[in-house]
């Protein structure tokens, strides 16, 4: 594969994905190279229209389904569905493709789904110190003893 082919391959790569644009989600399906434009579908009513690659970016909004997001925040989707459930993290925006259910978040969310892996709070266990079982039933016992 050459340079130029490379290049497009990634070009392609990033451009697909789900957008929102105008409270419409919409499914960048194909790059393509040759008119520098992008063939898009609605999700609501499967319209399919193309766009220039160059200003589409002004007027979509990048939106991440969960698989995206787990890869972002270094986390499993089973993960952060568990906290979206226990409702620790806000619940996602849906929308339905190909008879299936999707999350949906914007950049924003991401932000906020990292920082709260990212930070400590109170309730939640730190990563950082794993207690061996003996150390646990010493810090029992003192608790129960009234030392901590």
């Amino acid at each position: 594969m050459s340079e130029i082919e490379k290049l497009q391959s990634k070009i392609n790569a990033q451009v697909k994905g789900f957008y929102l644009e105008n409270g419409v989600i919409v499914k960048a399906m194909r790059y393509l190279k040759r008119d520098g434009k992008v063939l898009f579908k609605r999700i609501d009513t499967g319209e399919e229209y193309i766009d220039d690659y160059k200003g589409s970016a002004l007027f979509r909004k990048r939106v991440f389904i969960i698989g995206e997001v787990a890869k972002m925040v270094g986390r499993t989707a089973g993960t952060i569905r568990d906290y979206e459930r226990s409702g620790l993290l806000p619940a996602a925006s849906r929308f339905r493709y190909s008879n299936k259910d999707y999350r949906y978040y914007t950049y924003n969310d991401v932000r906020e789904i990292e920082s709260f892996f990212n930070s400590q709070k109170v309730g939640r266990p730190s990563k950082k110190r794993v207690y061996s079982r003996k150390e646990l039933g010493d810090r029992l016992r003192e608790a129960k003893k009234g030392i901590l």
